[in-house]
């Protein structure tokens, strides 16, 4: 059968029936030269002279012609495949029936082109016996031939599903455990990596386990709700085009107390910057990082307690990035593990704090954690439920801090300062979780959580944290709309579109790219008839409805940084465009498909937009 995550040979694979228009498109480009090559050669080897100057003049002779032939077959077979996968909707997979079958063909047509290069190899690199008019141009088509079938074999190991043969339901966690282990082969086999795996298949096997779509299904899907949102009839339902007046609360900065926490929101926003270390330094300067970076030290020089380079490194990035002194910084921790980001601890003597700041997302660990979504009781906090990776990293940061006794002492050493915990994304999430931890020790401990994730405390969780968390989000940003329940509701968005949608994939994907490329406006996207949605089937095995997750929230009193121009660009932040705004945590459940909401979750971001937003007037002197 030709379903929408391929059936061949027995397998799944994570390519459609009709994602073979581009990819195969670019060796029918390919052979169509290589046919005019070879037919060119043929024609002058026929009807001059140049035959009598070769060794084996009819080897020469069955060569060429074997090969046009050859290669002229694979180029009509490759076109039929074209034309098939071209055909319907991506629902539409009875209008591609006929792939599997061409397929087979193909296959055996695979081999004989190895078999043919092979031959032609032999006989023009090492046999050649004639004259470099013939033997030129057959090497070009024999090398570029190998270049194509060597691409084709990294395409098939890509999109081969190595555990594709399941059919029984009651394993489909397992697939999925195998899946992400083997996804994440290069971090470890650690006991804990063994556990956060099993979780990750709890978790996301319910949401794909009845579903027959491929990555590029729900990319198309995608675009098609990117577009239905950019529809003013659709727009409705996004954050953006919601009564702010009854929905969210308007900044008042001509309260001196609200002016102060801002002030303090821009100042300690440059901290949680510092914790990216050398990666975010090097993106920011590309040119002259590595040069800034050496000029204090060498890579290969001394090193810090962990005793690698690249920790010395990050610590010099962590005092450009932030302003920090060598003797302001008390502790730095940058190596990462699921459920152990990177963290480090300073001193600020201007505003007379401690501040422990948690690094965001940046290895294939913290995605793990951040993944780890499901509800976990916060230790000490009966009855308060929070985002169960930053439950457990909490953990982890506190257990180093009391194992190396940090906070001890540096309050031994500064008894008069106050504690702040501060971080960004994964960061600001584990650092909010860390705050309830702290609070039995240090009542007192504020939290500055820049772009948390949406989906981190349950409701009581949320009213407790709003005494001692300011959260701030910018405009579309993503990472504050991103919980399972709304991850669960975009899910059944793009399924819906694909449902009502005909237009092949290859179509919704070229108008998509040319309207980026502002080449063409976004056209309406009509609904059609709905399709039946596809799903796989598994032997003997009920359908069970899954429980309803627990509603997680983003944390503490939320500062909304909202765009308000009616046409918004990529990539611009000029703060006159923007309003400041109290937002309650439920208008953050919906996720805005666009490119910002990437760049609007960067740090650079948020650290740039708060330092405009700033109030030119405000004291100098403000305080936790």
């Amino acid at each position: 059968s030709s379903g929408i995550n391929a059936e061949y040979g027995g397998r799944r694979w994570f390519i459609g029936s009709d994602d073979l228009v581009f990819p195969t498109s670019v060796g029918v480009a390919m052979r169509t030269i290589w046919v005019i090559i070879l037919g060119s050669c043929f024609t002058s080897y026929l009807t001059s002279m140049v035959h009598k100057q070769c060794t084996h003049p009819a080897l020469v002779l069955f060569y060429l012609a074997t090969a046009t032939g050859l290669i002229t077959l694979v180029l009509v077979v490759e076109l039929m495949i074209v034309v098939v996968s071209m055909r319907g909707g991506i629902m539409q997979v009875e209008k591609r029936r006929m792939m599997p079958t061409i397929l087979h063909f193909r296959l055996f047509l695979y081999f004989l082109e190895i078999g043919l290069c092979v031959f032609g190899t032999y006989w023009c690199f090492v046999e050649v016996g004639c004259t470099k008019d013939v033997v030129l141009p057959v090497r070009l088509v024999v090398v570029s031939n190998w270049v194509l079938i060597a691409l084709t074999l990294i395409g098939v190991i890509v999109v081969f599903d190595p555990f594709g043969g399941y059919t029984d339901k009651s394993l489909n966690d397992k697939l999925w455990e195998k899946r992400f282990k083997c996804w994440c082969c290069c971090i470890g086999s650690h006991e804990s990596n063994h556990s956060a795996f099993e979780d990750l298949a709890r978790i996301f096997a319910p949401q794909f386990a009845n579903v027959d779509l491929v990555a590029s299904d729900v990319a198309v899907g995608l675009m098609i709700v990117s577009q239905q949102q950019s529809v003013a009839s659709y727009k409705r339902r996004t954050l953006n085009e919601m009564s702010f007046e009854s929905e969210c609360e308007r900044f008042n900065f001509d309260i001196r107390a609200n002016r102060e926490i801002f002030h303090d929101v821009s100042y300690f926003s440059t901290y949680a910057l510092g914790a990216y270390g050398w990666p975010l330094f090097m993106y920011i300067h590309p040119v002259t990082g590595c040069l800034n970076l050496c000029q204090e030290c060498s890579l290969f020089g001394s090193t810090d307690n962990a005793g690698t380079a690249t920790c010395h490194s990050n610590h010099i990035a962590l005092k450009k990035l932030s302003g920090l002194e060598d003797n302001d910084i008390l502790y730095t921790n940058f190596s990462s593990n699921i459920y152990s980001p990177a963290f480090y601890v300073a001193v600020d003597h201007a505003k007379q704090v401690i501040i422990i700041t948690v690094r965001g997302t940046l290895s294939l660990q913290d995605v793990i954690t951040d993944m780890i979504c499901e509800a976990e009781e916060i230790p000490g906090n009966p009855g308060l439920l929070a985002h169960r990776g930053m439950v457990f990293s909490a953990s982890n940061i506190l257990n180093t801090l009391q194992a190396d006794r940090v906070l001890e002492h540096a309050f031994q050493k500064y008894p008069e300062f106050s504690l702040i915990v501060l971080g960004h994304s994964l960061g600001a999430g584990t650092a909010t979780l860390l705050s309830f931890l702290l609070r039995a020790q240090y009542p007192e401990v504020k939290c500055f959580a820049y772009g948390p994730p949406g989906g981190l405390l349950s409701q009581s969780a949320y009213e407790e944290s709003k005494k001692f968390v300011v959260s701030t989000v910018v405009n579309k940003e993503f990472a504050t709309r991103l919980s399972l329940n709304s991850v669960t509701q975009m899910r059944d968005d793009v399924l819906h579109a694909i449902q009502t949608n005909h237009r092949p994939k290859w179509k919704l994907t070229m108008d998509h790219v040319l309207s980026v490329l502002r080449i063409r406006p976004y056209g309406n996207i009509s609904q059609d008839e709905e399709c039946p949605l596809i799903v796989r089937s598994f032997d003997g095995v009920a359908e069970e409805e899954d429980a309803a997750p627990t509603r997680l929230f983003p944390p503490g009193k939320i500062l909304f940084l909202h765009k308000n121009d009616a046409e918004p660009q990529c990539c611009s932040y000029d703060s006159h465009s923007y309003d400041v705004l109290l937002a309650p945590n439920d208008v953050f459940d919906f996720i805005p498909v666009a490119p910002e909401m990437l760049t609007d979750h960067m740090p650079w971001t948020l650290v740039t937009l708060l330092r405009e937003l700033q109030p030119l007037d405000l004291a100098a002197g403000s305080h936790v």
